[in-house]
């Protein structure tokens, strides 16, 4: 016997609710540039955003009515961050608007915890779809604290009495279908999830949980992953059995885009001892369409369709555009129709208008205002480099207003900030709140105040630039470069490890000293760095540590109120 699905899929939609304008170029020649000596043209396509979503959706669960076919709709996580509606709504937007579009499961990415667990519990309580993480261990967590993620009945979390995870079935012919949401196994290291919520290694959970189902005659198996594309090449390796991995974490675009001057991270491959693996790019740009076929012992015996661009059929009207001529717009649009990369749809009313009305004036109201007009370029780098032999020239000043900021609350000695926290270049001119919230500082993250000894702080800068470097440790990037305000120092690379900064100096009272490394100084940063990622392992040495009532953002645009730049 054939079983069909019908199968659609996102993930790393981080709160892009509306489309993204993308640069794609078309391997097709026009007639203008024939005469410019121009290869092929580079349009700008405004893709996704989740009123496509919605519609693309609607479609594909319309066809599967009509066929007599199941379908599912799969987020394979991080919801969260990434926009201005994220740092306006603090994931209610991400709620309602998924509410509206009915998934059939989400699984939990690692910006999901950026905030820790309050916010990711609150989400939790205002869907109405199950929740997936079947390798989060929470049989140890405090269930008296304000928001506990054990209570939520849609939440499906490690089975400790089992000892697998907990998963999802859904109906297929005379069989049923299981859905297993597996998330990173080393959440504490790149997440900020609370520390009486565990995770459990994803192959081992995922393989005794694919044994039970099996044994419970469940063929018909899919892995939702938030493990990245390398990860689920190595889960499906490891795991025998798996149907379909859809997948998140890495923006991956499974698929050949090649052709369209948008690459993805890896060179993708399809099937892996047998599994399917698909996962959709990112920023709800693309979305999975496909129609599957499977036999009864859960393999997937054909794909129709595949990862694909939402566009609206009125993308000519953006004005990088405008340059087409009809005989040339022809040309582009019988291109994008007939490509399989591509699926033109007409946005959701309903969901534009409930973007219109209830999200977008508090989005204007951000582009509207002027925090400032900056008299020169300030540029960011993560690293230090022979243009810019200091490094970026912005990160320290959001580090200084860190510092001014928790200098309200209580002596700061100073601040540290990574280099991946920071994530745009500033250019000469007007900034707006929404240049600061939602390009400059993205990340809806609280500031934290604690108490360090000067050893642990050394170690910590060390760690960072070490894990930036890859200089005696497999690092994690760039992005943990530290920038501070308050401290200098010199990195000496040849030195053993633990031995490597040096002429470290502490500013206090407008004068250079050097740093006791027996002695408790006051700093601040980010939730994310005290938390001991990407090197940083050290600062979980703190005391007295306190969240301050700032998000990044917030310190920033207080600090431009205080300075000229």
């Amino acid at each position: 016997m054939i079983y069909s699905l019908y199968l659609t899929h996102i993930n790393d939609t981080h709160s892009h609710f509306e489309p993204t304008p993308l640069k794609i170029t078309l391997p097709i020649v026009l007639p203008s540039a024939l005469l410019t000596s121009s290869k092929t043209p580079t349009l700008t396509l405004p893709c996704g955003g989740y009123a496509m979503i919605a519609s693309a959706l609607n479609s594909q669960r319309e066809l599967a009515s009509e066929n007599h076919t199941p379908s599912l709709f799969l987020h394979a996580g991080d919801s969260f961050q990434g926009s201005l509606y994220f740092s306006c709504f603090k994931g209610k937007a991400n709620s309602t608007i998924l509410n509206k579009l009915k998934p059939d499961a989400m699984t939990i990415g690692n910006h999901e915890f950026d905030l820790g667990n309050t916010p990711l519990s609150k989400f939790i309580a205002d869907t109405q779809f199950p929740i997936l993480a079947g390798n989060m261990d929470l049989q140890y967590e405090d269930n008296n604290k304000p928001y506990p993620l054990s209570v939520h009945k849609q939440l499906y979390s490690f089975d400790h009495k089992k000892n697998i995870a907990q998963y999802l079935l859904k109906p297929l012919k005379d069989k049923q279908l299981a859905i297993v949401g597996i998330t990173l196994d080393m959440m504490d290291k790149i997440g900020c999830p609370d520390s009486d919520c565990h995770f459990l290694n994803a192959i081992e959970v995922t393989k005794n949980t694919v044994k039970h189902l099996r044994e419970q005659g469940i063929n018909h198996i899919i892995i939702l992953s938030h493990l990245g594309y390398q990860g689920d090449l190595e889960l499906a390796q490891a795991v025998d059995n798996i149907s379909v991995i859809v997948g998140g974490h890495s923006h991956t675009l499974t698929g050949d885009f090649s052709e369209l001057g948008v690459l993805s991270n890896e060179s993708t491959e399809t099937f892996i001892n047998g599994a399917l693996i698909v996962q959709a790019g990112k920023h709800a740009e693309s979305i999975g369409l496909s129609h599957l076929t499977f036999d009864a012992q859960g393999n997937v015996t054909n794909q129709v369709g595949g990862v694909k661009f939402l566009i609206s059929p009125t993308w000519s009207n953006h004005t990088d555009n405008q340059w087409l001529s009809s005989e040339e717009l022809t040309i582009c649009n019988n291109y994008i129709e007939q490509s399989t990369l591509f699926e033109s749809v007409t946005p959701c009313k309903e969901i534009s208008e409930l973007i219109d009305k209830d999200y977008r004036p508090q989005i204007k109201k951000m582009h509207d205002n002027v925090l400032t007009t900056l008299s020169q370029d300030y540029h960011h780098v993560r690293v230090p480099n022979d243009e810019y032999p200091t490094g970026s020239i912005i990160a320290p000043l959001v580090s200084e207003a860190f510092y001014q900021c928790a200098n309200k609350h209580l002596d700061t000695d100073f601040a540290l900030h990574n280099a991946g926290g920071v994530r745009v270049s500033l250019q000469k001119g007007p900034l707006t709140q929404a240049d600061v919230c939602g390009r400059l500082l993205p990340f809806e993250i609280q500031i934290i105040s604690y108490r360090v000894t000067g050893k642990d702080l050394a170690l910590a800068l060390e760690g960072g630039i070490n894990n930036a470097l890859n200089n005696g440790v497999t690092g994690s990037g760039d992005g943990s470069y530290p920038y501070c305000h308050g401290l200098k120092f010199t990195y000496c690379k040849d030195n053993i490890i633990g031995n490597r900064i040096k002429d470290f100096q502490i500013l206090s009272n407008n004068k250079w000293q050097k740093v006791d490394l027996a002695k408790h100084y006051n700093g601040v940063s980010s939730a994310y760095t005290i938390a001991g990622k990407e090197g940083y392992d050290s600062l979980l040495n703190s005391t007295n540590i306190k969240e301050l009532p700032y998000s990044m953002s917030d310190a920033f645009t207080l600090y431009l109120q205080t300075i000229n730049l």
